[in-house]
């Protein structure tokens, strides 16, 4: 999946809180959803899951390597980005290849959340997509699927989606069930894998062909 967002200007900052800043003249970005292998993906928490992220990782470290390269090579400037820089999942959102979901993933229509996104900001001139709506938000009140599979109850079971923060980690200011980031992150550690039952449980993820 392939799609483009126009780069919104805004504060991005590095793990030690330090801004980053992006060139002005890199006014697009081009994002990607990676499809993870859904049968590994369904194995979570045990170790075979994280098979499926790590290839999901890889094949988007060539993906992005190989399309920068290509727009450099049109004599435009490239910055390919897996996880860093910028924030995937709101880009993905506005170049219309999903809504956010309830577990705090990218929701698309193919694919459900079973999916890396990586990204590229260029100057190259593009016409952005646009968001898009298929109920993800409705749906997603009154599912619970990937909240009751958490072991650490990392995900809300708010039906309503509201202003509040679960940890230090999110971002303030977004309408959305927050997820504890910061408890499934230290799960993942104790873990010692990929932790993805809130993708291995999520409806759309069973829809996908992958």
């Amino acid at each position: 999946m392939v799609s483009a967002s126009s780069i919104r200007s805004g504060s991005t900052r590095d793990r030690s809180g330090d801004p980053i800043e992006i060139p002005a003249e890199y006014k697009y970005a081009i994002v990607m959803g990676i499809a993870m292998d859904k049968e590994a993906v369904m194995t979570s928490p045990a170790f075979t899951s994280a098979t499926a992220t790590g290839v999901g990782y890889s094949r988007m470290a060539f993906t992005i390597a190989c399309l920068a390269q290509f727009i450099r090579n049109l004599r435009y400037s490239a910055i390919p980005m897996g996880n860093d820089t910028a924030l995937s999942i709101p880009l993905a959102i506005d170049a219309g290849l999903g809504q956010l979901g309830r577990n705090g993933l990218l929701i698309t229509p193919g694919y459900g959340p079973c999916v890396r996104i990586c990204k590229v900001f260029t100057d190259l001139p593009l016409k952005p997509d646009r968001p898009i709506d298929f109920g993800i938000t409705e749906t997603c009140k009154d599912c619970n699927k990937c909240a009751t599979a958490c072991e650490v109850r990392a995900i809300s079971f708010e039906r309503e989606p509201s202003y509040e923060v679960a940890s230090p980690s999110n971002n303030e200011g977004i309408l959305r069930c927050a997820v504890n980031v910061d408890r499934c992150y230290e799960f993942w550690v104790e873990n010692g894998a990929a932790y993805s039952n809130c993708i291995a449980t999520c409806p759309y993820t069973h829809r996908s062909a992958t």
